[in-house]
């Protein structure tokens, strides 16, 4: 595992060529306008030690204060503004920075200097080390992922140590060059306050592109549409080593000793403060169409502790045409109400286990009001057990979870990883067979299920649609791909694929007791409705054909050119 430490500090050298570099560069050039040497030291020194310590240790910090990562980040890019704006009031500045002296400097040095900038330095250096996000190669990635999930080693440590020192060299020769340049222009000399406030004026509004988080855009851009020799010089370095199996050894010494047991179910791993891995790098769709549903994860809480009442409880407050989803999985068969997975989108459960197993299975049962769909996933990433959450994110109008194991985001209506380790490793959650129907059919079909109580734990209105008369009307409330008009928007289809090949069947022609017999990518399938229960069978290998029951709009907009059947 030695060789990777030379590889990760050429990449932080040359993380410096990437555009991802562009955000901070005004700040690095402002450190030492002024021929201050002990500014550029301490905003150096302060950006390598910041830059180690947050990324390793950040979750665990995080634990520790019990505050949300998103408002250290928006504290950090506060803090940063307050500097750039003491740049632009000279007062400000002057009384900042004799605080920060004191504060930082040792005694001596605070009484035969009490002018040199180190102070202020540092803690800008310590704040960026904070916001700043940069190209990072595989290596750091997984150094990044692994310090997400409280999972120290002292190699993380150092790899990342490493790696900060890289990034900090031509960093320190960039200040120190800005320096020579300013104390060499007579120009700079006579207009210095006016130079100082300008740069002011580009620190405040990069704070305000990093706390609204539109310095991720910028990168996640850049990525898109810039040639990776250029935008991504640090991943084409790396990927000329053979890295996998060392970049595994590192993920097996810091998850070392976990357990892996609880109970009579395997232990999760579980971190709900996990940041969001949403880099480019692996990324399965473009960042630019990942939209802002609502302004942080978990803003609409799944339901993690699940509790379950009896069909008798819960027929005293479900109507007879309220649409349920049906899972049957194990030999158990459970319920869950659209009127509660409208306000909360994922229920993180538990079934038996499978035949000849003794551990209960960890199942996530998911619904999109927007798309109208819903889906049931065993829900490991990479083998290990653990939560799925509402990342905030839309794509096409679907919702975009995450998983609280690494991070990574996942699309809801394919269980296909998007982005992070999990897009990168080209991860799919395998579908569960999901049925939707009206109550009164739950009653008579299954008669032995458990339904999802509405003792969820959250004050919501379960009696209250949240949406308007969304499912009735044509508007999308977000931008999404492949519109087509063949049919209205809000029409419920039902979409299977058969040999990479779509088809969608509208819900209108399915109706009680039809039988359809087609043809799909080469294979006979027939389609069928019995007792309200709608499924799809491959007659070529008698196999049951997982569909998926959504709105045309969305169902159009993931599978572009499907077929229609009419």
């Amino acid at each position: 595992m030695a060789f990777l430490f030379p590889i990760v500090f050429i990449s932080g050298i040359l993380t410096v060529l990437s555009p991802c570099v562009l955000p901070i560069l005004p700040i690095i050039l402002s450190s030492g306008i002024d021929g201050k040497k002990q500014r550029i030291h301490g905003i150096i020194l302060g950006l390598i030690i910041s830059f180690t310590f947050f990324v390793t240790l950040l979750t665990s910090i995080v634990s520790l204060l019990g505050v949300p990562a998103d408002t250290l980040r928006l504290t950090a890019a506060a803090i940063l503004g307050f500097f750039g704006l003491s740049m632009i009031v000279p007062g400000i500045w002057t009384g900042i920075q004799a605080l920060l002296e004191r504060w930082f400097k040792p005694p001596d040095q605070l009484r035969s200097d009490t002018n040199s900038g180190f102070g202020g330095g540092f803690l800008t250096g310590v704040v960026l080390g904070f916001v700043w996000t940069p190209c990072v190669g595989p290596i750091i990635a997984t150094v990044i992922t692994l310090g997400s999930l409280e999972s120290f080693s002292p190699t993380l440590f150092l790899l990342m140590f490493t790696y900060a020192v890289g990034t900090s060299i031509p960093l320190y020769a960039i200040a120190r060059g800005g320096s020579a340049v300013s104390a060499r222009l007579g120009w700079y000399r006579q207009n210095q306050v006016k130079v100082r406030q300008w740069f002011g004026y580009i620190i405040v509004i990069t704070a305000i592109l990093i706390a609204t988080g539109f310095e991720r855009a910028f990168q996640a851009w850049v990525l898109d549409n810039i040639p990776a020799q250029i935008s991504d010089p640090v991943t084409r370095f790396e990927e000329r080593f053979g890295i996998d199996d060392q970049l595994l050894n590192l993920e097996e010494e810091a998850m070392m000793g976990a357990t892996l047991i609880e109970g009579n179910r395997e232990k999760e791993v579980i971190n709900r403060n996990v940041r969001l891995q949403d880099s480019p790098d692996g990324a399965k769709v473009p960042l630019n169409e990942l939209l802002q549903g609502c302004p942080f994860k978990d803003c609409i809480p799944a339901i993690d502790d699940p509790q379950f009442t009896s069909l008798t409880d819960a027929d005293s407050w479900l109507e007879d045409d309220d649409p349920l989803f049906v899972l049957t999985h194990h030999g158990q068969t459970k319920a869950y109400p659209q009127r509660i997975l409208n306000w909360h989108e994922i229920v993180n459960d538990w079934f038996p286990p499978a035949e000849g197993e003794e551990l209960e299975t960890p199942i996530a049962v998911t619904f999109c009001p927007l798309c109208g769909t819903a889906t049931a996933f065993e829900r490991r990433v990479n083998g290990t057990p653990t939560e799925f959450g509402v990342s905030g994110k839309l794509h096409n109008s679907d919702l975009v979870m995450y998983d609280r194991f690494e991070g990574s985001l996942w699309q809801q209506v394919s269980g296909e990883a998007i982005t992070g380790p999990a897009a990168r490793r080209n991860e799919l959650l395998d579908p569960l067979f999901l049925v939707t129907i009206p109550w009164s059919e739950v009653k008579e079909e299954f008669p032995d299920a458990l339904v999802l109580s509405r003792d969820t734990g959250f004050s919501r209105d379960y009696d209250r649609y949240p949406y308007g008369n969304y499912e009735a009307n044509e508007d999308i409330f977000f931008s999404v791909n492949n519109q087509d008009d063949r049919l209205h928007p809000k029409e419920w289809v039902h979409g299977i694929k058969v040999n990479d090949q779509a088809k969608a069947y509208p819900e209108s022609l399915l109706t009680e007791g039809t039988v359809i017999n087609d043809t799909l990518g080469g294979a006979q399938i027939e389609a069928r409705n019995d007792d309200g229960i709608i499924s799809f069978r491959n007659l070529d290998n008698g196999e049951e054909i997982v569909q998926l029951r959504s709105f045309w709009f969305a169902w159009a907009a993931f599978n572009p050119g499907t077929e229609l059947h009419q």
